[in-house]
């Protein structure tokens, strides 16, 4: 795809987001399957059914523009999930395995929100309609409350026991 200007540059972004979503279903079903607390399952399984939902809408932002929804490789989001990975392989701790998880969602939706963040600056610049931009507000919604509920999370008292016992004296 040739990039020559800022709706050749939302498309290119939309993709990547498109890519992302999608992978991120996976990987949200797969933390929350091994992770050992049932607050981070249930939060990894309940946003990984959110996620479903954005990936819906950001076809909806596609029609919007009369563009086949196609996806761009975001490297970012693949160094993220290599990360993940190889830490997975590296750690036998469950709790500390917990901590990983913890850590690479919050991380994950840090890039979400400034990715959707950037997408609603430059449908705002390309005076795009609501039905484009809308469900970007939307997808940048859940995934700001997705980020307080890990943050949340990271000091709830289950977490505290955790954090003490992983953490020396």
């Amino acid at each position: 795809m040739s990039i020559t200007g800022l709706h050749d540059l939302f498309v290119y972004k939309l993709r990547q987001q498109y890519y992302v979503e999608q992978e991120l279903v996976d990987a949200l079903d797969e933390m929350s399957r091994n992770t050992g607390n049932d607050r981070l399952s249930q939060g990894f399984a309940d946003h990984r059914d959110e996620t479903r939902t954005q990936v819906q809408r950001l076809e909806d932002v596609f029609d919007a523009l009369d563009v086949r929804p196609e996806t761009e490789d975001a490297p970012v989001l693949d160094a993220l999930e290599e990360e993940r990975r190889t830490l997975e392989r590296q750690i036998d701790d469950e709790d500390l395995l917990d901590m990983v998880y913890l850590n690479a969602g919050m991380m994950t939706e840090r890039f979400e929100m400034t990715t959707y963040e950037g997408l609603s600056m430059l449908a705002t610049e390309l005076e795009l309609s609501d039905d484009a931009q809308a469900p970007l507000e939307s997808n940048y919604d859940e995934e700001k409350s997705a980020y307080r509920e890990l943050n949340t999370l990271s000091t709830a008292s289950e977490m505290k026991s955790l954090w003490d016992r992983l953490t020396p004296s």
